[in-house]
């Protein structure tokens, strides 16, 4: 399926590995341009070079502080200086905690997280607007375990972003710009015994039927941040196990 949008430019945020770098390539693949940014300006430009190997297109990779205000400021500025334009913003909504999480709050959370999220779409939604088309896609992570920090930051994030963008949707669609949420279920990065996913703090392993390939994940991503899509807008797009999905609110029920 020809997804149209060859020539377009897409920012990835956090594609250094798994999911965000597999979206990558998906991107390269239907020719598009691709930056890619990560915590480690190493492997953002690593993914990069395969992108541009493997597209063939033109692909760059970028360090990203997500907790420092005027290194994401910079990099969005950098970025768009650097290919123009971005048509497409995929990101996940997962944060690598500081060292020092003493001082961490909701506030905190709400400020370094859901905020800087709503800044980085922002920032590019003029641009996507003035253009009568764009693509945006924020990907929330299924929660796993682990400290009380990334659960309340989770909570924040799952909460804010997805009714956000469902606002904003609403008054960009006609303009061609789709803003949606994708929550998956769990990935298999690693494989327990029958293909699920490991057990982590004392947990159960999850079932192999109740997991998610990130290939998978990556391909419903590209065709969502895709021409086809476009009636797609203000959604939070939930893939279960076995290749279940469901998409809140039914569009049905909004009329289109």
């Amino acid at each position: 399926m020809d997804l149209g949008i060859a020539g377009r430019s897409a920012l990835v945020f956090g594609g250094s590995r798994g999911i965000g770098r597999a979206v990558a390539a998906a991107l390269a693949a239907e020719g598009v341009n691709v930056a890619v940014c990560a915590r480690k300006e190493w492997a953002a430009r690593r993914v990069a070079t395969e992108a541009a190997a493997a597209g063939r297109v033109k692909a760059a990779g970028y360090p990203l502080d997500a907790w420092d205000e005027p290194s994401a400021t910079a990099l969005m500025e950098r970025v768009m200086a650097d290919f123009g334009s971005i048509d497409i913003l995929f990101g996940i909504a997962r944060r690598t905690l500081p060292e020092n999480r003493s001082t961490l709050s909701w506030r905190t959370h709400l400020d370094n997280g859901f905020l800087r999220f709503k800044a980085a779409t922002e920032a590019l939604l003029p641009g996507m607007r003035r253009r009568q088309w764009g693509r945006v896609l924020w990907m929330v992570p299924w929660p796993v375990p682990g400290p009380s920090a990334e659960r309340q930051f989770h909570s924040v994030t799952g909460a804010a972003l997805p009714a956000w963008l469902q606002s904003v949707a609403a008054e960009v669609v006609g303009e061609n710009v789709t803003l949606n949420v994708l929550k998956p279920a769990p990935v298999r990065r690693t494989t327990a015994p029958g293909g699920g996913v490991p057990p982590r703090a004392g947990r159960h392993p999850v079932p192999a039927d109740d997991t998610l390939a990130v290939s998978d994940v990556a391909a419903i991503a590209a065709f969502l941040l895709s021409d086809p899509a476009r009636e797609l807008y203000g959604r939070t797009i939930e893939l279960g196990g076995a290749g279940a999905v469901s998409v809140r609110p039914d569009p049905r029920a909004l009329g289109s």
